[in-house]
């Protein structure tokens, strides 16, 4: 009799890990491109982002450009209920998705031995080409920077942008004032040449100033922790930040 319970058991702990496994696989299939005429919408598999929920939203979207994509879309949605402390929180964790949704995180990421030989070689324009090369083809860049710039505090509202930054990491500050700056000049036409002649002493008003405002901040982070880091460096390189 003991001998069947056990087996018995042992079946159904088999059949739930099956089903799982199934569960596992229809999720991924219908939100695959391996079928796209039964693919669902990523906004719907996305809750209402709260400052509670935040993290375990951003890990399951992670791997997914189009799913972070809705829910940075969310995230905006969601600012309008929320309260001060709250919004700080969801802002900063727009920084992460956005980084996600437009791709460049992973570009750079796929890109980083030959950024770290362009570092070495201590030669700007040869980062600049790199990145350059990063963001070609980035098709949820425009569409990304449209939405975090829409999420983010004005710079200029002191209180509000100090509030988010306290929230956010130096690295997510710089992927995010990236992103902004790969945004503006990949809708230039001409990456290289606008990046090469950016001034951040006289940034245009708007994404172009807030990409400033976050390279700023993640240089004064990386600053106060005793080091620059090399994505203080890149910034630098970009011309989102005065050597």
């Amino acid at each position: 009799m003991m001998r069947n319970r056990v087996q018995n058991r042992l079946i159904e702990l088999v059949s739930i890990f099956g089903l799982l496994i199934l569960l596992g696989s229809c999720r991924q299939f219908f939100t695959s491109s391996l079928a796209p005429w039964a693919k669902r919408d990523p906004a719907l598999l996305i809750p209402e982002p709260t400052a509670a929920n935040i993290q375990d939203l951003l890990a399951l979207s992670a791997n997914n450009p189009d799913q972070s994509l809705a829910l940075l879309d969310k995230i905006n949605d969601a600012l309008a209920t929320a309260s001060a402390a709250d919004q700080a929180v969801l802002q900063a964790a727009a920084l992460s998705a956005a980084s996600n949704a437009s791709g460049v995180a992973t570009s750079v990421l796929s890109n980083a031995g030959a950024l770290l030989d362009a570092m070495e070689g201590g030669q700007p324009d040869d980062i600049i080409a790199v990145v350059s090369d990063a963001i070609a083809g980035l098709s949820n860049l425009e569409s990304t920077a449209v939405i975090l710039a829409d999420i983010l505090p004005d710079p200029n509202d002191t209180d509000a942008f100090n509030a988010f930054v306290a929230q956010a990491s130096p690295e997510d500050l710089a992927m995010a004032a990236i992103v902004l700056l790969a945004a503006e000049a990949q809708a230039s036409g001409g990456v290289e040449s606008f990046i090469d002649g950016f001034d951040p002493s006289s940034p245009d008003p708007g994404p172009q100033e807030l990409a400033v405002a976050l390279a700023e901040a993640a240089a004064a982070a990386y600053a106060a922790s005793g080091g620059t880091g090399q994505l203080a460096d890149i910034l630098a390189s970009l011309n989102l930040t005065t050597p």
